[in-house]
């Protein structure tokens, strides 16, 4: 499948690849700083933003061929990738599967499998779209588990926050939401770690509640070339509420895998 992708900025790819339920605008606080010096790539999963819908449950693997295949119809032979949350499993899948694409990884708020605790929150969220519960209450829900308690403190904040979600120009349906929770469940990459050699980044929020900082630890561990991060008094949702931080730390990343010492 080929995936929505909207692309800006010149340079090296940095290519984005969003979470569960989210869209290609869960990266716009990325774009003012990070397209100065890189060309953005930002791609939609399957049944988020424009992008079709698969019939039936996705899976991380799946994804990732997707992927590569979005990035060979963009011309794109390889990229600096960035996935978030299920993002970066698919991430993780894509630099196991076709390694050549993927020239250094940033994975944020991910785990090589995710905790009961993390896929009963998700299941719930499911139920709360299948009986039909208004934009407005889900957010308020849900954003609570993906934003730091700091960011509570500014009611303006949480009002937009909450604005945003519910004028989304592209409302999840529960049925999508349901096929991109499928590769969630079967999210475990594990066995694909030694496979993967490109450098990695894994960044995770202090305050993340649903793939806490050991996670992260432990992932970057697995890997050859990981380094783990932990960024303060951030939660799930670390690179809209700390974009200034985390566009930062993408940035020197990159430039560090370009221009080694």
């Amino acid at each position: 499948m080929i995936l929505h992708a909207e692309s800006c900025g010149q340079g090296p790819v940095l290519l984005f690849i969003p979470g569960l339920g989210a869209d290609h605008l869960c990266w716009d606080f990325q774009v003012p700083e990070l397209s100065r010096h890189f060309r953005l790539v930002r791609l939609d999963l399957p049944g988020a933003g424009p992008s079709p819908a698969l019939p039936g449950p996705c899976s991380c693997p799946g994804m990732a061929g997707d992927v590569a295949e979005t990035m060979q119809h963009l011309g794109i032979p390889s990229a600096f990738v960035v996935g978030h949350s299920l993002g970066g499993g698919v991430a993780q899948c894509l630099a196991a599967q076709s390694p050549q694409r993927v020239a250094g990884l940033v994975l944020v708020g991910t785990a090589s499998s995710l905790e009961p605790r993390t896929l009963e929150v998700l299941e719930g969220w499911l139920a709360w779209m299948q009986e039909g519960l208004s934009r407005e209450a889900f957010a308020r829900g849900f954003l609570p588990w993906i934003l730091s308690r700091r960011f509570f403190e500014n009611r303006l904040a949480v009002a937009e926050a909450t604005r945003l979600y519910v004028e989304s120009p592209w409302p999840q349906p529960a049925q999508a939401f349901a096929s991109q929770l499928a590769a969630c469940r079967g999210l475990q990459t594990t066995g694909l770690l030694p496979k993967i050699q490109a450098p990695t980044l894994v960044l995770t929020g202090a305050e993340d509640l649903l793939t806490p900082p050991a996670q992260g630890r432990d992932l970057a561990a697995g890997l050859a070339r990981g380094r783990f991060v932990q960024m303060p008094d951030l939660a799930h949702a670390c690179m809209g509420e700390g974009a200034s931080l985390f566009n930062r730390l993408v940035g020197d990343f990159v430039r560090e895998v370009q221009l080694p010492d």
